[in-house]
């Protein structure tokens, strides 16, 4: 904690203030200014306000102010005038302090008087200082792995299984195949509510209740049996986790996967011309999503090694923030579900207290992270300029839905932000030089197009290709969130 007295030398010379550090990235300021100045800012407040004053034998404006004072009293115009003169010399002082704010000041009038100094003390949290390691040395390196022959062919596979037509089979069920269900379950000789209606299941898959899948196979349409089966030690309700339930099982319909020929009306039909344009473009896709796994991995190595040899006290401020952003995210996800949160919360016999407390540390973690991703970039010198700004904003889904909502100051240095976080990231994994990701694509077995930084936008995948990253949420959930900021 230090202390230290400085004079104002902004606009007026006419306030003393004094700073001190405290702990959790917080400053105490104690502040005065000369009554001349608040003498003077009195006779602004007394401008405005006579304006539109209504005294009787004087035009709006045109009352002596003491006329004006025997009718509206004076008192609010020293008070309106204290207010000004502390928002401007805060201001002035977080100009010659170098200060970054974090929240608005918890602001404290001691002393207003005319004729006498005002004074005015303040406590605000500010961005703390990072003290930086050996960043350089993480060791992460892009290394993306050539899809195999194997790999196409299962893409192409599960491309085929999702096109696939159902047929109707006079038959027991096999595995592969699909049954429509009713599904009762008992547990402890009490009846459920319905577990399954007109439900589709594949026979034979497993599922979150082992020995269900299996259950299915050699059904046929009209079938009914029941099975004696074990919740698992997961399962989210209390009153079922690890207990026997009784499933009876009702049968609709029986239907084999009829898959459509690996032929060039095939590949017609996902939008290619015919089955060596689908093979090539399949290896195209496969490859960037290996390289885009490639340079998560490398990112997330080096962004963890920088935050743990980095040394920041992280303020309380910015982790409710991040754990603000954090349950506003799960609460968006349960709406996607079609239930409310409170339901949810039922369901997860959880507070949403209980929720922020467990979640704190990772938030903990993000608002480190966060900090040190805004050093790194200052130590790096890494900027973004209008056009980077203006193309990445340009190819963003909110340009086309409001575009005035890209006019707001604070949308604009969101998306400025996040460029220059990832212009970061890249930089310290190798990815500074234009041409670097277009040739590690070339080396996946991708097509050698440039993505790097605010470059034109690339064309729509002409095929969908099934998400392949066996990536945890753990770090790589964080690591997008962070350079969204």
């Amino acid at each position: 904690m230090s202390d230290a007295l400085t004079t104002s030398a902004p606009t007026e010379r006419s306030f003393r203030h004094t700073i001190r550090r405290d702990a959790g990235s917080k400053v105490s300021l104690e502040v005065e200014v000369d009554a001349e100045r608040l003498a003077r800012q009195a006779d602004r407040v007394f401008e405005r306000h006579n304006q539109k004053a209504k005294i009787p034998g004087f035009r709006p404006g045109k009352a002596p102010r003491a006329m004006y004072e025997r009718s509206y009293g004076a008192e609010h115009l020293w008070a309106e005038a204290a207010e000004d003169l502390i928002d401007q010399t805060y201001r002035e002082i977080v100009e010659v302090e170098a200060l970054e704010p974090l929240e608005d000041p918890k602001v404290e009038l001691t002393q207003l008087e005319p004729g006498k100094p005002v004074r005015w003390t303040a406590t605000v949290t500010v961005r703390p200082e990072v003290t930086l390691g050996d960043y350089a040395a993480h060791g992460a390196s892009i290394e993306p792995t050539p899809p195999s022959t194997e790999e196409i062919d299962k893409t192409i596979e599960a491309m085929r299984e999702s096109h696939a037509q159902l047929q109707p089979v006079d038959r027991p069920a096999k595995t592969g195949d699909i049954v429509m269900v009713d599904i009762d379950v008992t547990v402890d000789g009490r009846q459920l509510p319905p577990f399954a209606r007109n439900a589709h299941v594949e026979a034979g898959r497993a599922t979150s209740i082992a020995g269900l899948g299996e259950a299915f196979v050699g059904l046929k349409s009209g079938d009914s049996k029941t099975a004696e089966l074990e919740f698992a030690g997961d399962t989210a309700s209390d009153e079922l986790r690890g207990k026997k339930g009784t499933f009876s099982i009702r049968a609709s319909q029986v239907s084999e996967k009829v898959l459509p020929a690996l032929d060039d009306d095939f590949a017609k039909t996902v939008g290619v011309a015919n089955i060596n344009d689908l093979r090539r473009e399949v290896k195209n896709e496969l490859a960037h999503s290996a390289f885009h796994e490639a340079r998560d991995t490398a990112a997330d190595k080096m962004l963890e090694h920088a935050v743990d040899t980095a040394t920041v006290e992280v303020p309380e401020v910015i982790v409710h923030d991040e754990l603000d952003h954090m349950v506003a995210d799960l609460k968006a996800r349960v709406r996607e579900q079609g239930i409310t949160f409170e339901q949810f919360l039922l369901q997860a016999r959880k507070t949403e207290d209980e929720i922020r407390a467990e979640w704190k540390p990772a938030a903990e973690k993000r608002a480190k992270s966060i900090l040190v991703l805004d050093a790194l970039a200052k130590k790096e010198g890494i900027t973004v300029s209008s056009n980077e700004l203006a193309a990445q904003v340009a190819m963003t889904p909110l340009a086309q839905q409001d575009p005035r909502a890209l006019r707001d100051p604070l949308v604009l240095a969101s998306f400025a932000r996040s460029i220059r976080n990832r212009k970061t990231v890249d930089k310290l994994i190798g990815l500074e030089s234009p041409d670097a990701e277009a040739e590690l694509i070339k080396k996946a077995g991708g097509d050698a197009t440039n993505f790097h930084g605010a470059a034109p936008k690339p064309e729509e995948p002409k095929i969908i290709v099934p998400e392949t990253s066996k990536a945890t949420p753990e770090g790589r959930e964080a690591l997008r969130a962070m350079l969204k900021k």
